[in-house]
């Protein structure tokens, strides 16, 4: 088991800001921490956030995909990162089910537990438009409210399900925009029928442009002598503007924008033929510490920085291993650029031809494997930085993970504009503020 030691080695920080409090040595029994002397304290506000500002750097390290960012942040205390950390897990606000109305389930799923399934559905939606509900007594609108409606029937065949969902959103689609409504008076062959196999039929063609332009579902699997089972995924929740929401929220014409579910494909619940589910949800902001369906991200972590020097070269074989095996990645091989480099080794004739050089230490995940080999011991040494931090945030989709960092680092200077002003009607109330 590894095990935390502390100790202390007289290193003078005046020369190297970044080492000031100290810093995390790696050892094969652990990780001990070598206290360094600190600076000298400051003597006024001005002289503390030139020096903070000096050493502060952010920097953006990558972006795998638009849901995931790893950045890293030199020249803060622990307590700061932790608390980065802490307000973009719990405190940065989003947007989710909150209840839910029931008409009619009669699937096998409780109305509990498809409550509590389509809660945890994320919406993409942008919770900095939203005003708060800040109790029970406030009115639901489109200012802090969202609604969803899911009808959902499993007939005989898919085809039938497929039949009934068209003439359905068309329906909806014709009652919500007047100007499209058919009558004998506006057909121009005045017959119904034929409008309406029209409309389904172009219902049709831009559902099937649609599912063409995102990922496909995966479909219910039909056994033979079973009967037929439809699912009831979150795509099947249908936002219901309201107020000047659609004006707010635009649809486009290819059916993309609006509010909807960050996924389509999350299975909600399933559906045997005759079995109905009909419901309302409405929607609301709220943070991660009241209930973790309201938390943006999935993961948010931070890591010291590895600081990897070779005290002694490695050449030859050894190199090898230490590129290869005991650290990928992190060291890379060159060639020696010294004739007399050339030489007879302790690992054969030709063993001092390449030689091992640190490349990237951000991809250093303190494995320690290199110490199994005693010289690898004794000429690498890795330690970790104390005020120097890699974050990786993993959004769930709700917001980007730049618009949390941002959230986040507004929260935290909320928080201590809040602390200062409590200080200062504390000093002022014991008459300590002459």
């Amino acid at each position: 088991m590894s095990t935390v030691q502390s100790t202390t080695k007289q290193v003078d920080s005046s020369s190297s800001p970044n080492l000031a409090g100290g810093f995390y040595d790696v050892t094969e029994n652990g990780v001990q921490f070598c206290h360094v002397p600190p600076l000298p304290t400051p003597k006024d506000g001005k002289e503390f956030l030139k020096r903070f500002s000096d050493g502060f750097k952010l920097n953006v390290l990558e972006r795998p995909n638009p849901n995931e960012l790893v950045f890293e942040i030199i020249g803060i205390d622990v307590s700061f990162a932790n608390a980065l950390r802490r307000i973009m897990i719990a405190e940065v606000p989003t947007v989710a089910i909150e209840h839910v109305y029931m008409w009619n389930n009669s699937s096998i799923v409780h109305d509990e537990v498809l409550a509590h399934r389509i809660g945890l559905v994320p919406i993409n939606c942008d919770p900095r438009v939203f005003e708060d509900i800040l109790g029970d007594d406030d009115e639901p609108t489109d200012r802090n409210t969202i609604v969803f409606r899911l009808e959902a029937k499993c007939g005989n065949n898919k085809e039938e399900d497929a039949k009934r969902d068209r003439i359905r959103k068309n329906n909806q689609s014709n009652n919500n925009n007047d100007a499209n409504t058919n009558s004998k008076d506006e057909s121009v062959l005045g017959q119904e029928e034929l409008d309406t196999i029209a409309a389904e039929s172009a219902a049709y063609h831009q559902q099937t442009q649609n599912a063409s332009q995102t990922s496909q579902l995966q479909e219910a699997i039909e056994a033979p002598d079973h009967p037929y089972t439809r699912h009831v995924y979150s795509k099947d929740l249908e936002w219901v503007p309201e107020g000047d929401q659609v004006d707010r929220f635009p649809i486009s014409e290819d059916g993309s924008g609006g509010i909807r579910p960050v996924h389509e494909d999350i299975l909600l619940a399933k559906l045997r033929p005759g079995q109905v589910i009909e419901l309302e949800a409405h929607g609301r902001r709220g943070v991660g510490k009241d209930h973790a369906k309201y938390s943006p991200v999935a993961t948010a972590s931070y890591r010291l920085m590895p600081k990897v020097e070779l005290i002694r070269p490695v050449y030859g074989e050894l190199a090898e291993k230490l590129v290869n095996l005991y650290e990928p990645g992190v060291f890379r091989l060159e060639n020696c650029n010294y004739p007399e480099e050339k030489t007879e080794g302790d690992h054969g004739r030709y063993s001092r031809t390449v030689k091992a050089v640190v490349h990237n230490p951000y991809a250093c995940t303190m494995s320690r494997n290199y110490m199994r080999e005693p010289k690898l011991k004794e000429s690498l040494r890795i330690t970790r930085m104390a005020n120097h931090f890699i974050f990786s945030i993993e959004s769930v989709g709700m917001l980007p993970p730049g618009v949390i960092l941002t959230e986040s680092l507004k929260i935290l200077q909320e928080k201590c504009r809040n602390l200062i002003r409590m200080l200062d009607e504390s000093l002022e109330v014991e008459g300590l503020n002459d």
